[in-house]
């Protein structure tokens, strides 16, 4: 074999190397840098997400049941107002005709004083509803639904907001798609349309203390 044959050989052996250096060295890197991004979002997300339940259990107590419709209910955080009320306990002696005596009695006494915002009541002063709208650094709004169920012989109201990670993720798909493939048909959660619960599908706790 020649000198010129050699050097060759030499030049696509370390371009193989370095192919192949840079292919472990993707394969490691990729997964490391998505999951930081994965981090950041999930706590935007839930975040949302967690403003969200809050205004869902805010319409149901001024409405009577959960709300289906996402505009609607990001109208009502907007535009709402909740009545601020006063419960007091009390109690009051009457005469019980089956007992044939005086007997204590205990009751609540409920008055209005008067109407607040929904968004300054719940969120604060200066809250933007708007952010409630579309999910963290997309353009895409959250998916969401309310219904019935019945558990236990109880009608139970129930709804459902989630945010597919189809989408949460969609800005870096071509940039990490085997960590993206992998997670592509998952979502973040909160709520059940099937299930009485007004949990989360997800673990946040690190966001809170960060």
């Amino acid at each position: 074999m020649n000198s010129k044959v050699q050097t060759n050989v030499k030049v696509a052996l370390i371009l193989i190397s370095v192919f192949l250096t840079y292919r472990i060295y993707t394969s490691i890197m990729q997964p490391i840098k998505f999951n930081r991004i994965y981090d950041v979002r999930l706590c935007e997300v839930t975040e949302q997400l967690e403003d969200l339940r809050e205004a869902q259990l805010t319409y149901k107590s001024e409405n009577g049941n959960f709300c289906s419709d996402l505009q609607t209910l990001v109208a009502f955080v907007d535009t709402g107002v909740v009545n601020i009320i006063e419960r007091k306990d009390t109690n009051f002696m009457y005469y019980d005709k089956v007992y044939q005596k005086d007997m204590n009695k205990d009751s609540v006494i409920i008055r209005v004083l008067g109407q607040e915002p929904v968004k300054t009541q719940v969120f604060g002063e200066g809250f933007d509803a708007s952010t409630l709208l579309r999910i963290a650094g997309t353009d895409s709004l959250f998916s969401m639904n309310a219904g019935k169920i019945v558990k236990n012989g109880v009608e139970v109201a129930t709804f459902e907001v989630s945010a597919p990670f189809f989408t949460v993720f969609a800005d870096v798909s071509d940039e990490y798609p085997d960590a993206f493939y992998k997670v592509k048909n998952e979502s973040w959660t909160i709520g059940s349309l099937t299930q009485p619960t007004i949990s989360g599908n997800y673990e946040n706790t690190k966001c809170k203390t960060e």
